[in-house]
């Protein structure tokens, strides 16, 4: 009874805090003493790295950016957080890693296997690579506290997919990547002068800049055109939204695109030779706006609006596809595509998959459905029938209410 109860009390203290030291966590930490590291940057200084951290503390949420440079990013990042700050400066919450281009040029595996090996990094840290400039730079540029840097560029990854410019993947992913096809894609950003909207805050805004393509032996680092990174988040099923600007007729229709299915078929001869692999995208759009005039009501008009986001996100997969190939690269995965669907039959040809991928057909079939155009009148079953007259049109929609 007399135990009981005195690991009852000990036990109360320690989940009061009324206790000098005594917890039941091993790294227990007063959050008054601690720094929440929130982004960091990795940049090439010489023979060695240049490490930034950006961090958030007090009540206020004050913000602040400390740097430090070492032979190694381990060196420098262990130094850096053994500064004395005034508080611990801890890498738990960290959300995103920038690095900058000759960082990822040269020692992009020695971030990915830092995040992996130190105990307090998680690996769904976003990663993100810098052009036009270091990440420090873009990172001093981005500071301030209305919004902080790290708001910006969280908000940034959280984003973007919803408008077509790209998909922030986050350690684990590129790793896996890496290790799984030799080669990985990676989000871009780029710091833009601006005109200030916050007083608080630098000079710089961040923006999306495409897909770098990365490889496991650091050999290659190639950037993707805008229509190729569309191209890219289409196949990989990373698209959530898209604002495109599509021709139709004398009129230019702006569309949103965001009902996306994507689906992939190898295909094997009698011989059991891989020929070709067929995927077909299924996109469906609504309008958001028209320039000019137009009968939008009618079939002949929808079904053109229709051509024309077809043609426009086949254009852009295909230019992904060609631009896998040329640099002999599948960063679209379509091996592991086909050894996921036909791994017997995949095995049973006997060839390595390096000589196979280049010259090997990939039909791309897109089929865009203007599903809402937001008129009244214009229920996809009314707009079939095109005998009706608008007040006809009317009166059927408003059976349905």
């Amino acid at each position: 009874m007399k135990k009981t109860l005195v690991l009852t009390l000990a036990l109360t203290l320690a989940l009061t805090g009324c206790s000098k030291g005594l917890t039941i966590f091993s790294n227990y930490r007063r959050i008054e003493n601690i720094e929440l590291v929130r982004a960091f940057t990795a940049d090439t200084q010489g023979d060695g790295v240049l490490v930034s951290i950006y961090g958030t503390a007090g009540e206020q949420n004050d913000a602040r950016m400390v740097e430090k440079s070492g032979p190694s990013l381990g060196t420098a990042m262990g130094e850096l957080l053994m500064m004395p700050l005034g508080r611990e400066a801890i890498l738990s919450h960290t959300e995103n890693l920038l690095i900058g281009e000759d960082m990822a040029r040269q020692r992009l595996n020695e971030c990915l296997d830092y995040v992996e090996r130190y105990s307090e990094t998680r690996l769904d840290i976003g990663l993100l690579i810098v052009r036009g400039s270091t990440a420090r730079d873009l990172l001093k540029g981005l500071s301030g506290s209305d919004p902080s840097a790290a708001d910006v560029i969280a908000g940034l990854a959280n984003h973007i997919a919803r408008v077509g410019e790209g998909a922030v993947f986050t350690c684990r992913e590129v790793a896996v990547s890496l290790l799984e096809n030799g080669v990985a894609l990676i989000q871009c950003v780029r710091g833009v002068e601006e005109e200030k909207l916050f007083d608080a805050r630098g000079d710089l805004n961040l923006e999306p800049d495409g897909f770098a393509v990365v490889t496991e032996d650091g050999q290659t680092l190639e950037f993707l055109t805008g229509e190729e990174t569309l191209g890219c988040l289409l196949l990989l099923s990373r698209l959530e939204a898209k604002d495109l600007d599509l021709a139709v007729g004398d009129t230019v229709a702006t569309v949103s695109v965001e009902e996306l299915k994507t689906a992939w078929e190898p295909v094997f001869d009698g011989d059991g030779a891989l020929t070709k692999i067929k995927v077909r995208v299924t996109a469906g759009a609504k309008l958001v706006s028209l320039r000019g005039v137009a009968d939008v009501t009618k079939k002949s008009w929808r079904e053109a609006a229709e051509r024309a986001l077809s043609e426009t996100l086949r254009a852009a997969a295909q230019a992904a596809v060609a631009r896998s190939q040329t640099l002999g690269l599948d960063f679209l995965d379509l091996h592991g595509i086909t050894a996921r669907k036909h791994p017997m039959k995949l095995e049973a040809m006997g060839r390595d998959w390096s000589d196979i991928f280049p010259t090997l057909p990939v039909e791309v079939e897109v089929e865009g459905a203007l599903r809402r155009t937001f008129d009244i009148m214009d229920s996809p079953e009314i707009a079939e029938k095109e005998e009706m007259t608008p007040w006809e049109k009317l009166t059927e929609s408003l059976k349905d209410n």
